[in-house]
């Protein structure tokens, strides 16, 4: 989670600026990557590092640890029960498994993904812990799972056929 977080913390810097602010760089990528550094620096591209972190970190450890318990006890609830494992439960197993830790790894990482794109939408000086302050004050809780169902949906789709492929 941490090596994906500082892999991918440009880039996302970037993505959620051109969505936030279509404007921003209508020539695209290469546009938006050269104005955000001529602007902001190298470090605004790095500016959502520790919310890149409250939102890889959580959803890599949730996703792997959540699939590999589900699967490990069902796995031993068959052969306790003293069936035979068949190629639809090892089939089924997996899927079922993949699914439910994809809802869990949404669950855990929304907040730090609702701090990301705040803190990535647009240019300035305030801190990951500016904008918690912010959503908590203005929506609690809340606040922090603005999005979810989307997220569910892509996220979901994504985890669970990346997991099937991993088991």
């Amino acid at each position: 989670g941490v090596a994906a977080s500082a892999m991918l913390c440009p880039m996302e810097a970037l993505r959620i600026r051109l969505v936030a602010e279509p404007d921003f760089a209508p020539g695209g990528w290469v546009e938006g990557g050269m104005k955000m550094l001529k602007y902001e620096g190298v470090g605004g591209l790095w500016k959502g590092m520790s919310a890149m972190m409250s939102k890889q970190v959580p959803y890599t450890v949730t996703k792997n640890v959540s699939f590999d318990f589900f699967t490990t006890m069902a796995y031993n609830a068959v052969k306790s029960s003293g069936q035979i494992l068949t190629a639809n439960m090892k089939f089924t197993i997996p899927l079922v498994s993949a699914m439910i830790a994809s809802v869990l790894s949404c669950i855990s990482s929304q907040p730090g993904d609702m701090l990301l794109s705040a803190v990535n939408a647009h240019e300035g000086d305030k801190s990951t812990g500016d904008f918690f302050r912010e959503i908590w004050k203005e929506d609690g809780i809340g606040g922090f799972f603005r999005g979810m169902r989307a997220r569910f949906l892509h996220v979901g789709l994504i985890v669970t056929v990346q997991l099937l492929i991993y088991d």
